[in-house]
């Protein structure tokens, strides 16, 4: 409840400052969205549902956009769902429908169904940057299934299913296992034709409890249309040679299952194209630390000071290991360039840019990537060997 009320505040005191006509509508005339997902039918139209806060809902919990059409999945929010011939189509008629204009500035994400996203999205993306009150860091979400069932699940964690989500997102930011891209970002990798364009991916799992939404991976992009997924590990690899991991663990298996566990506390990676012999190699340097935060493995680095030097090498080994997976799937699986490695030769050496630009989409299968990984592990924690 104190989520509705701080919402409803900050909507209030934007009214209040902002003098255009528009912006002075009353609050029970607008319908605030939380989420919103597309959809393709059957019949090549955009399913549009809307996770809308129930401003009005009373202490029982009732819902009084229910003879609307609205789903109640908590006392707290509404699902409608509309059909259009395009997303603003769709937009619209639902706005007739509940007699409310819908308020998108509160809408932190978007969710595009597995069917649209592999049909094309230029005209969808094209119809949210268009919307005058649409948030330019929206971020976009592909699911496997369909965005109407993500978008219509609750959790037992909250209430507004868009707060978990949220949150979600804000974790994978650093974490790596998925890459958070928002609408704008997209919309400028879809103009730039060498790049591939990416999206997370956002899934539903369940367990015996409720539901959990599970977000990992990457959705892999030929300019507007979906072409496949990676999973969480390949997808770290590539987010370790783009610079995006910030925080998270690394976890090495020995012989015998034994196993140490490395926090990270930093971590950097630095592109750079080399030309030699007339052969073009991309060349990645990451540079990590790390803590040990788990070790069953017979060490002791307080009695052999050569052990912090080998548990930084399998460090190195197991972030090496992951952007070698990312390079494969991008080189050998989906022939596109998701590390833009383009924009780096660009930047780097202009005129060799120019003379391979229209050739890159067959020069960037078969390049040299040399991943150089340089980890160092600074502290074992309170103990120095494991506990037997």
């Amino acid at each position: 409840m104190k989520r509705i009320t701080s919402i409803l505040i900050i909507i209030v005191f934007t009214i209040s400052l902002v003098g255009c006509s528009e912006a002075k509508k009353e609050l029970n005339e607008l319908a605030v969205v939380l989420a919103i997902g597309f959809d393709l039918t059957e019949d090549n139209k955009y399913l549009t549902t809307v996770q809308i806060l129930n401003s009005q809902s009373d202490s029982s919990g009732s819902m009084n956009g229910q003879n609307k059409g609205g789903q109640q999945i908590s006392s707290d929010v509404l699902v409608y769902n509309m059909v259009g011939n395009t997303p603003h189509d769709a937009i619209s008629k639902l706005s007739i429908k509940l007699g409310k204009n819908l308020f998108f500035s509160h809408s932190k994400y978007t969710v595009i169904g597995n069917d649209l996203a592999k049909s094309g999205l230029n005209l969808l993306v094209d119809s949210l940057l268009r919307h005058t009150d649409a948030r330019e860091d929206n971020i976009l979400l592909v699911t496997m299934g369909k965005a109407s069932d993500i978008i219509s699940t609750v959790t037992s964690e909250n209430k507004i299913p868009a707060n978990v989500v949220e949150s979600l997102i804000k974790l994978q930011r650093n974490y790596g296992y998925m890459p958070v891209i928002s609408r704008l970002n997209f919309a400028n990798a879809l103009y730039n034709k060498t790049s591939a364009p990416i999206l997370g991916v956002i899934n539903l799992q369940k367990d015996t409890i409720s539901n959990i939404f599970n977000l990992s991976g990457t959705a892999v992009f030929n300019k507007d249309k979906l072409t496949g997924f990676m999973d969480k590990y390949q997808t770290r690899g590539m987010q370790w040679i783009r610079g995006e991991v910030k925080t998270g663990t690394i976890l090495v298996r020995l012989p015998d299952n034994k196993i140490i566990n490395f926090e990270i506390l930093t971590a950097k990676s630095k592109i750079k194209p080399i030309i030699k012999d007339s052969a073009l190699i991309m060349e990645v340097n990451i540079n990590e630390e790390g803590n040990i935060r788990e070790m069953t493995e017979n060490l002791d680095p307080m009695k052999d000071y050569t052990v912090m030097d080998k548990l930084s090498n399998l460090q190195s080994e197991a972030i090496a290991k992951e952007a070698k997976l990312a390079v494969y799937a991008a080189q050998k699986q989906f022939k596109s360039d998701i590390f833009d490695f383009s924009g780096v030769i660009k930047r780097d050496n202009p005129n060799y840019w120019n003379k391979i630009e229209k050739n890159w989409d067959s020069i960037f299968p078969n390049i040299k990537v040399k991943i150089n990984v340089n980890s160092s592990v600074k502290r074992p924690g309170l103990i120095s060997k494991p506990i037997k």
